[in-house]
């Protein structure tokens, strides 16, 4: 006899567009056109989302959204009131304490930083982990693996999960 299977969630992962803008180009139209874009990536997100999911609320979205999760350009997914997200990340515990930098972030929802020369360093959540109200009822953790080196070691961005309860 044939194993019933149970659908315990959906996964969902994006990479919307950076904030990169290659030295050769307009950096004032080239930031505004990657702006865009981001904002056309939620629009489309939040369409496949409630189009796809159908009022069910057992499912998972992350990646790099390339913003802070404030950010206008990721608004029309974030704040889609049919999809009902939950911040997974709102308040993560850190694996290890962040490296020594002056100043120090203002919070550990943090999975980028960014420092122009001469400047403080800006740190944002542009990794993110939303869920849909039945798995948000789930979580039980929120973990950011902070790197030991703020540059130099492959990526720019701090990995991030969380951990539901079945």
């Amino acid at each position: 006899e044939p194993t019933k299977r149970h659908h315990l969630f959906s996964l969902f992962t994006t990479h919307l567009k950076s904030h990169f803008v290659p030295y050769y180009e307009d950096q004032v139209s080239g930031q505004k056109e990657a702006n865009e874009t981001r904002l056309l990536q939620a629009e489309t997100m939040a369409r496949i989302m409630n189009s796809r999911m159908k009022g069910q609320t057992n499912f998972v979205v992350l990646g790099d959204m390339n913003d802070p999760v404030d950010s206008p350009y990721l608004a029309p997914f974030v704040t889609h009131p049919r999809l009902q997200l939950t911040n997974a990340l709102a308040n993560p515990t850190e694996t290890r304490p962040t490296p020594k930098t002056t100043p120090p972030p203002a919070t550990a929802a943090w999975t980028h930083r960014f420092k122009v020369s001469g400047q403080p360093a800006e740190y944002s959540l542009f990794d993110h982990i939303w869920l849909g109200s039945e798995l948000a009822a789930r979580q039980t953790a929120a973990h950011i693996d902070r790197r030991t080196k703020l540059g130099g070691d492959g990526s720019d961005h701090d990995p991030a999960w969380v951990t539901l309860r079945f």
